[in-house]
């Protein structure tokens, strides 16, 4: 059994975006990313289907230029068949991201 406070994982910084990886094995990689106002995941394509969890702020999910507001507690699926997909946010904002590889 693992059990993680995600809360004490999450960093922001002014400069960039920030991510860390807290979880992998053979099907899964688990990690945090904090954002500050205005900062931006750059779109990128994945090769697994990909769960976000926002876990405190505001902002959007951008999949394939479809752009959805999320926020707390938000639950987002990606599929790996989508060619993009990219985080923005509006305030200050943590995300939970999980790769399931299989």
């Amino acid at each position: 059994m693992i059990v993680v406070n995600l809360n004490e994982l999450v960093e922001f910084s002014a400069t960039s975006h920030t991510k860390s990886v807290f979880f992998e094995a053979t099907n899964i990689k688990a990690q945090v990313m904090g954002l500050e106002a205005g900062q931006q995941i750059p779109p990128c394509r994945m090769d697994y289907d990909v769960v976000f969890v926002v876990l405190s702020g505001q902002g959007e999910i951008i999949v394939e230029g479809e752009e959805k507001a999320i926020s707390e507690n938000s639950f987002i699926f990606v599929p790996k068949e989508k060619e993009t997909r990219s985080l923005k946010a509006r305030t200050r904002m943590a995300v939970l991201a999980i790769q399931i590889r299989g």
